[in-house]
């Protein structure tokens, strides 16, 4: 079946290479009986299982245009000029603060492909459920992965250009940004690990996509017995890189600053086949509103040392995951 032929289905989830153990794409179709599980929530929301069937699926790309992208800019350098001062004042540390971008006249097969039209991002995905709604992401992110009982995530924060590794390495406001949700991500870990497992392989390290460059951390662990894969969401969702921290503090500053809900973009998109399981942190990720018109978040880590026109540069940067070149 070609991507065109998934629109006429009714539920489906088309699975990227990071969510299986093989690195090839699946189709996901729920189905009572099943012997996978799809863990999905929006960012507001908490994570739901639905149980279905994987197939192998080769995804046949077709050429698109780049679509119209609107970014509603707003308030958002004013709204980082006020978390510093609330960082100033001790109410928080960092707060991850997005906008939203309307992406218009495109199907969720095209917005795909155009994710996926420089490089083959580690968990695109396109899902599809009645009732729950639809997502495409190009996400990059682990949010966390379980391997019987080892667990496993990478919080990702720090962005700079192509060819501007150097400069991210270098700069003491990405490494304090990333140092501070690798602690968040260590003691998320803690509540749900043997005393004493919870370690740093890789406090940074660096990714090189085909728009960014990221900087990301390992932090990983032996869960104790009886944790489930519930316990482990209700713990890590929404993801610290994109909340901030301390959490319930960032979450309180994003609820009084952004516009509207996040819907599915910061939210998680999860894979559980037999002991293992695999969930994305949805950024670059693009939400259906109505037939054809897309909301796609982008943002970023706000901390004291944050300048208000690099973090916009840094949005707009992001929105590159939206161009073919």
């Amino acid at each position: 079946m070609t991507l065109d032929g998934l629109e006429r289905l009714e539920a489906f989830a088309l699975l990227g290479p990071g969510f299986s153990a093989d690195g090839q794409w699946r189709l996901f179709t729920p189905t009572d009986g099943g012997d996978a599980a799809l863990w999905l929530s929006a960012y507001e929301g908490a994570p739901a299982r639905v149980v279905g069937t994987l197939t192998p699926f080769t995804p046949e790309w077709s050429l698109v245009s780049a679509p119209a992208v609107d970014l509603d800019e707003g308030a958002f350098e004013a709204n980082v000029t006020g978390i510093r001062e609330r960082i100033a004042a001790g109410d928080v540390y960092q707060v991850n603060l997005t906008v939203r971008a309307l992406v218009r006249d495109i199907t969720g097969s095209s917005l795909l492909s155009l994710l996926c039209s420089r490089a083959i991002p580690r968990f695109a995905a396109w899902v599809r459920l009645p009732g729950v709604g639809e997502l495409v992401s190009g996400s990059p992110e682990l949010l966390v992965e379980t391997v019987a009982r080892w667990i496993h995530a990478e919080p990702m924060k720090g962005t700079a250009a192509p060819g501007h590794r150097a400069e991210l390495e270098a700069s003491v406001k990405d490494q304090a940004e990333l140092a501070m949700i690798t602690d968040l991500t260590r003691n998320d870990l803690q509540q749900l690990c043997v005393k004493g497992s919870v370690q740093v392989p890789a406090a940074r390290r660096f990714l090189e996509l085909p728009y960014v460059v990221q900087a990301v951390s390992d932090v990983e662990g032996q869960l104790r017995d009886g944790v489930t894969l519930a316990e482990v969401l209700r713990v890590m969702h929404p993801g610290g890189s994109v909340t901030g921290a301390p959490r319930p503090a960032a979450m309180t500053v994003i609820r009084e600053l952004e516009p509207g809900p996040r819907r599915f973009y910061c939210g998680t998109l999860g894979l559980e086949t037999g002991d293992t399981f695999r969930a994305a942190l949805l950024i670059r990720t693009a939400t259906l509103l109505s037939e054809r018109r897309w909301e796609y978040g982008v943002g970023g880590g706000i901390t004291w040392d944050s300048e208000p026109e690099a973090e916009l540069a840094e949005v707009r940067l992001k929105l590159g995951a939206l161009r073919q070149s």
